[in-house]
């Protein structure tokens, strides 16, 4: 940093002090973090001049609300990526914000890299963040461009569904309701985020935000206030928080927080007026669905299963659901459908109010009444079926984190829904032609490889648990044994588990018993003892420290910081804390000695977990690693590849999750030690693939794709939602000779989409044509 830069920020870092201080005399609210905002805009404008960047502002920084202690939300945008000219100034301007913010203002700044190319994959967490940016610094048109390719690409109602439900879970965490003693001034019930919401919801359905009100002021002003006592981020007034504020006020602290509790009511009202409005509003629900006044509507001649995720949108916003008759096109995408069809019975049954049903699943359809000839069946076999997928979601307690830990539930729903619709030609053949059936259901709805699968087999096998538990010995070891070669894999076990018991349970009422209960969770943790790694992982902070001792990664000089970050690529610096630089050095000394290194670190809060994985870089290797998450039924949510230059080594970041959560902690021992595997070449991804019942040669459907030329050029994929798709790419990209460079991944409401940086093996520039050549061969 320029000693003049670095003078100017101690000037600006003083002035913000005194700014705190102020408040401590001279509480202010909305007016405060205005001023807050604009001197920390001066503090990046200072450090950052380049005009093919756009530096943004988002979340409370770019609402211009920044709070005494909020962290300093921005993201990096470049024109393009991989240009010199801007690696360089990203470069700097990472150094600059970390020395800059860190050290001269002591603040925590957090970053992320994107580029306009991301957009349609952005989760909706990351949507909200944008959706309240500002620009900083740089370049307008890139900023616009971001805007547009968020708006092009944004889907209303799955982002209204992820806000309502992360509220629902702030005030379960917090407070339900304003009128408490000790508020959560952010996330609880009337805190500042309910306002936000309100706006946000607003947005998503087309109505201008509504301004900040007296009450929000009230509430602002408060937590500015806490901020300033506390001289550190603290949202919950405490009882003794409360107590040092109306000290230094001089007021009454009683009067205070009753003052407080009414402002905090009418943040909420604004917050529940908002919600009451998607009953008034039209808005899109999906591409095949629309909400007219509280009533969800199928759009003539649209896709079926994107109008049926429609109608999963409404159900859980508790709109009406018509059922005028729905003329759709032919078209079914299946991962919506499916995806529809998971939200449970009642999602279902509005799908079948709307007309939708029968044109998904005739085979369902056409059971509606067909009478069951077992006496012990009360209904028919379409009503049994919709209430086996009620029972999913009624499990007993042992067998409901089954059901949650799924990443992919599609299967188990579907094979729910169809496991007896082979009843119409045979009844003792029905799990046989039940089978062949649901093959067929998945090929017309394009399922993914996974899915398709488990579907078939769930399908075929779900009368096998019934059949050992009633002819079987469970206190002799060759049973469980016997069952475990059935099952093959823990996901089918646990998913044959819940789909007995549904079944079994919605036969008839009371015929589940607790005896049985009892003989499936004997039969369950038997086979899983089988099945099970015995490889017991590290707590994820006690495995960073025992690295960075072995590694020898602290002993690192500034030196040798500057040369390793000057050989990264420049979207490592913007996803890489500067506590994490000195542990990666180690790691890639350690891989330059032949020995490769897979760092696991728990994100709980993300519900998510990362791997690194550093080794001497290899054809191939990206495919092999995302082949072993495949494997295991790990979801990638993104993948942050580098190698460095000189001696190639892969320093690559992958954050995935495993049914929406962080990775368990044995599964993630077991990612560990095979990952080491791939990575010495002492395995192959094929063979892990194998070994859990997927096909390594399984090809990708791929929905549209785009190349951009340029060093590197970047190949944009969108395709249907699953977890083969990073796997796939990886590999058909290897098999063309070519590298990735970096990559990233996303999945949005029924898609998912892909951005890779290739270039020829050599590292020139790969030309067009030879991708569009490849793409047109579809074997990806």
């Amino acid at each position: 940093m320029r000693t003049d830069t670095a003078d100017a920020l101690q000037g600006l870092a003083a002035r913000r002090r005194q700014l705190i201080e102020s408040l401590k005399s001279q509480p202010r609210g909305l007016s405060w973090c205005e001023e807050h905002t604009n001197l920390i805009d001066q503090a990046v404008q200072t450090m950052f001049s380049a005009d093919r960047i756009a530096v943004i502002a988002v979340g409370g920084y770019g609402r211009r609300e920044l709070a005494p202690f909020s962290d300093i939300d921005l993201t990096v945008v470049p024109e393009e990526d991989g240009a010199p000219e801007i690696d360089d100034a990203i470069r700097q301007l990472f150094q600059d914000l970390h020395e800059g913010f860190n050290t001269i203002f002591g603040m925590e700044i957090a970053y992320a890299y994107r580029l306009v190319a991301d957009a349609p994959g952005l989760d909706a967490k990351t949507r909200t963040g944008l959706l309240d940016s500002r620009l900083v610094a740089g370049s307008p048109q890139v900023f616009r461009a971001l805007q547009d390719a968020l708006e092009e690409s944004f889907s209303p109602g799955e982002f209204i569904i992820e806000k309502i439900e992360e509220r629902e879970r702030m005030f379960a965490k917090f407070h339900d309701t304003p009128l408490v003693v000790e508020p959560h001034l952010k996330e609880g019930a009337g805190g500042l985020r309910c306002f936000h919401c309100s706006n946000w919801i607003r947005t998503a359905i087309g109505e201008r935000e509504a301004r900040p009100h007296a009450g929000y002021n009230s509430v602002v002003q408060m937590r500015n206030l806490a901020h300033a006592v506390a001289g550190k981020q603290a949202d919950l007034l405490s009882r003794q928080r409360q107590a040092e504020i109306a000290e230094r006020l001089g007021i009454d602290p009683f009067e205070m927080m009753s003052a407080q509790a009414r402002n905090a009511e009418s943040v909420h009202r604004r917050y529940r007026r908002a919600v009451e409005k998607l009953c008034e509003a039209r808005f899109s629900l999906s591409r095949g669905c629309l909400a007219v006044q509280g009533e969800a509507r199928v759009l003539p001649g649209s896709d079926a299963g994107e109008a049926a995720y429609g109608i999963s949108i409404a159900t859980r916003l508790g709109l009406r659901v018509s059922d005028l008759p729905s003329a759709t096109g032919t078209q079914v995408s299946g991962a919506a459908a499916a995806a529809a069809l998971c939200q449970g019975e009642k999602t279902i049954r509005n799908i079948d109010r709307s007309g939708l049903l029968d044109g998904l699943l005739p085979e369902l359809a056409r059971c509606r009444t067909l009478m069951p000839r077992d006496s012990v069946h009360a209904y028919t076999v379409f009503e049994h079926s919709l209430r086996v997928v009620r029972a999913l979601r009624e499990a007993p307690a042992w067998l409901a984190p089954l059901h949650d830990g799924l990443s992919e539930p599609e299967a188990l729903y579907l094979a729910a829904l169809i496991h007896d619709v082979g009843k119409l030609e045979d009844e003792e053949r029905h799990a046989e032609i039940g089978a062949e059936l649901a093959r067929g259901i998945a090929a017309k709805w394009q399922l993914s490889p996974s899915i398709a699968d488990d579907l078939v087999w769930l399908v075929a096998n779900h009368l096998e648990t019934a059949h050992i538990l009633r002819f079987r010995d469970l206190a002799a070891p060759e049973t469980a044994l016997e069952f475990a070669k059935v099952v093959g894999i823990q996901r089918r076990l646990d998913m044959l588990a819940l789909l007995h018991f549904a079944d079994v349970a919605s036969v008839a009422d009371g015929i589940w018993t607790s005896a049985q209960g009892a003989s499936l969770r004997e039969l369950h943790e038997k086979t899983s003892a089988l099945l099970a790694s015995e490889i017991v992982p590290l707590d994820p902070s006690t495995q960073r420290k025992r690295l960075m001792s072995e590694l020898g990664a602290s002993d690192a000089s500034p030196e040798e910081v500057q040369a390793f970050v000057s050989s990264l690529p420049v979207h490592y610096l913007n996803s890489t804390p500067f506590d994490l630089v000195r542990l990666h050095i180690g790691m890639v000394a350690s891989a330059r000695a032949a020995s490769a290194t897979v760092e696991v670190y728990q994100r709980h809060d993300l519900g998510a977990t990362d791997f690194t994985v550093c080794c001497l870089d290899m054809p191939g290797l990206l495919s092999e690693i995302l082949g072993t998450f495949y494997a295991l039924d790990l979801r990638v949510q993104a993948i942050r590849a580098c190698t460095t230059a000189g001696e190639p080594v892969a320093l690559d970041v992958f954050t995935v999750n495993f049914g929406g959560r962080a990775v368990p902690s044995a599964t993630a021992a077991e990612a560990s030690r095979l990952l080491k595997q791939v990575a010495t070449r002492a395995a192959s991804a094929e063979k892990i693939m194998q070994a859990h019942g997927k096909d390594p040669s399984r090809t990708q459907r791929v929905l549209s794709y785009r190349y951009i030329a340029g060093l590197p050029g970047i190949l944009e994929v969108r395709a249907p939602r699953g977890r083969g798709l990073p796997f796939r790419l990886a590999r058909w990209v290897a098999q063309h000779g070519w590298n990735i460079q970096s990559a990233r991944l996303g999945q949005w409401a029924e898609n998912a989409s892909a951005a890779l940086y290739l270039t020829q093996a050599d590292g020139s520039e790969l030309p067009a044509d030879t991708v569009e050549s490849a793409m047109r061969e579809r074997a990806v």
